[in-house]
């Protein structure tokens, strides 16, 4: 259990990290690529007709958010989530908004039914913020608490125990 969502830090410089684990460990490289990512994924999806498509692609775009953060968090003790969930959410945003700053220059972001324009920025920036933030922090705290269950149930098995 100490290897997903550890209890202490530990001396990273003491073993040699597999290239994935060194890159969830930093939180600007993981939460820029979600916000690059859910940007252009939230531009193609409002280009579809279909609406089950829509609905399928949100559900997708929220459990890759939510991974990456979990990503992200599993390599720290709970304790020290909070500082590394709002910086998550501010370079995800920050990173979004840039993407859509992109889209709106090259005329393929939507607000809706209709093509975006650089009024509508603020107004998307605002419901971004909103919405991640949410998503990030309920998600964070349900994940924090079922760490936390997981990792008490595990401690009682281990002192319940008979030593051989």
């Amino acid at each position: 259990m100490s290897r997903f969502f550890p209890r202490d830090v530990v001396q990273w410089g003491e073993e040699q990290l597999h290239p994935l684990r060194a890159f969830a460990i930093r939180t600007v490289e993981p939460a820029g690529i979600t916000g690059l990512v859910l940007r252009l994924w939230r531009a193609a999806l409002l280009g579809s007709a279909s609406w089950l498509l829509f609905v399928g692609g949100l559900t997708v775009g929220v459990l890759f958010l939510c991974g990456m953060l979990t990503w992200h968090l599993g390599n720290f003790p709970v304790r020290r989530w909070p500082l590394r969930v709002v910086a998550f959410f501010l370079i995800e945003v920050i990173v979004e908004m840039g993407m859509s700053t992109l889209l709106i220059a090259v005329g393929r972001e939507r607000f809706g039914s209709r093509a975006a324009v650089w009024e509508d920025w603020w107004s998307m920036a605002g419901q971004t913020f909103w919405q991640r933030g949410v998503v990030l922090v309920m998600f964070a705290l349900v994940l924090a608490a079922v760490v936390q269950l997981v990792r008490r149930a595990i401690d009682q098995r281990l002192h319940t125990s008979p030593s051989a």
